[in-house]
């Protein structure tokens, strides 16, 4: 029951991950930006993030499978691999909202420029785009060995 348990709330948390991401990019491209609600939304992708690694980690260790199946399977470090990948990527549009937060407090007038948003949105783009080879590796990785 903790292996289903813990792969419910895995799949909950990667997809509620998914939706705040695209929400991101959706809130973008509103004129004006409400540069408040990205800060808080990217909290959120960040706080989900972790969580996702927290189950993930738990599910290794408590789950059905146990560990002698993820150490050996090249699918399950490949999906480690690009979730890094995808937590590098976070990193410029973070701290970009962190910056344009900080603007705002010190000028409630302040909107970034849109080379900055286009920049930002790109990189959201990128952590998107990876998304779909780390849903390939976590499906190839329940099925392995094939």
């Amino acid at each position: 029951m903790l292996d289903l348990t813990l792969a419910i709330l895995h799949h909950i948390l990667v997809f509620g991950l998914v939706a705040m991401i695209m929400g991101e990019r959706v809130l973008l491209r509103a004129a004006p930006l409400d540069v408040d609600r990205l800060g808080h939304l990217d909290a959120g992708v960040g706080g989900a993030a972790a969580l996702v690694l927290i189950v993930g980690v738990s599910r290794v260790i408590w789950g059905g499978k146990g560990w002698m199946f993820y150490e050996a399977n090249p699918f399950f470090w490949a999906k480690l691999a690009v979730f890094g990948l995808i937590a590098a990527a976070s990193i410029i549009p973070t701290l970009r909202f962190i910056a344009w937060r900080r603007a705002r407090k010190a000028d409630p007038a302040f909107q970034p420029e849109p080379a900055d948003v286009a920049r930002v949105r790109r990189w959201l783009g990128i952590e998107a785009l990876l998304l779909l080879p780390l849903l390939a590796f976590a499906a190839a990785m329940a099925r392995w060995p094939f």
